[in-house]
Parts: structure tokens; C-alpha cells; sequence
């Protein structure tokens, strides 16, 4: 039902791995966040049709000139395809209510970190306790932002890059 919605991948033109990852995992976030009814659908199966095959395929080429081995590759690319699903859940989770502030005034990061500051016992929760203390939470509008994205996705890269330097 699903495989006609998506569009082929992006294509690598001359990029490094890194960099064409980078593409491709934004590329699929940004393609659930303009089908968000895909969500529920790419939850539930491995990629099956014949586009999302084809976006699995790029990204393992993308791989090919790595040290990694063929199934470390298959990881690499299921991590980084459900960290684009994880992120564009949390996206449309949190925009879905027509991006207005819940009923409890809990609008945004901001706005969550100074309820956790009110209401979080430190010696129950002494690690989340200090992460609010230390403005984890502040300066954010709305729930995510690019930044929190680039961040988790840089994270990952730099993970598969370490392995890749490994394997070398």
C-alpha cells in the first residue's frame, strides 16, 4: 500500500559515504514527515517494495567502499533508516495537535524542562535532576530542532566511521 507513496532515494552523485548517509537520513525522515501515515506502515515490516529496497540498496552502495562487512553494512543502514523513523515519530508526535500547547502548558523542551525542574525529586532522579538544572532542555523552540537531529545523526555517523576505521 505503502511502495507507491516513495519516492526513489536520493541520488549519491560523487559524495563520500559519510556525507551521502547524511542525505539519505535526512531524505527518509523528511519523506515520513510528508507521509506521516508511512509511520505506522514502516514500523511494522522490513523494507519490502521495490523503492524501499531500492533506498536500502543505495545506502549499502554508498557503504561499498568501506571496511565494513556486508551484514555490519545491512546494521549501519537499519540504524540510521530507524533513527530517521524514531525522529520523524517524535517530530509528528509532538506537531500532530496542530502545534498548539497542551492543555497543561507544556508547549515545547523549554517548557517540559522547567515542569521536570518543579516537579523531579533529585534523589530519585539525580542524573535527569542535573541535566534540567544544567538548561539540557532550554533554549529549544517547539520539541525538536535541527540541530537535536544533525546531533543524533552525527552521533551515529561518527559510530560507523569509528568501525569503519577499525575494520581498516
Amino acid at each position: 500500500m505503502g511502495a507507491g507513496a516513495v519516492p526513489e532515494p536520493p541520488a549519491r552523485g560523487g559524495l563520500p559515504w559519510r556525507d551521502y548517509l547524511a542525505v539519505w537520513t535526512r531524505a527518509n525522515r523528511d519523506l515520513l514527515l510528508e507521509r506521516p501515515w508511512l509511520l505506522s506502515l514502516d514500523r511494522m515490516t522490513p523494507p519490502m517494495g521495490p523503492r524501499r529496497l531500492l533506498w536500502l540498496d543505495r545506502a549499502l552502495d554508498a557503504l561499498g567502499g568501506t571496511a565494513l562487512d556486508e551484514g555490519e553494512k545491512l546494521r549501519a543502514a537499519t540504524v540510521l533508516t530507524g533513527y530517521a523513523l524514531s525522529d520523524a515519530t517524535l517530530t509528528y508526535g509532538m506537531s500532530a495537535a496542530s502545534g498548539e500547547p497542551a492543555e497543561d502548558g507544556v508547549g515545547g523542551a523549554a517548557d517540559y524542562g522547567e515542569v521536570l525542574a518543579e516537579v523531579l525529586d533529585p534523589l530519585s532522579y539525580p542524573a535527569l535532576s542535573a541535566a534540567v538544572r544544567a538548561g539540557g532542555f532550554g533554549g529549544a523552540e517547539g520539541w525538536v530542532q535541527d540541530a537535536d537531529f544533525l546531533f543524533g545523526l552525527n552521533l551515529l555517523l561518527d559510530g560507523i566511521e569509528a568501525l569503519n576505521v577499525r575494520r581498516s
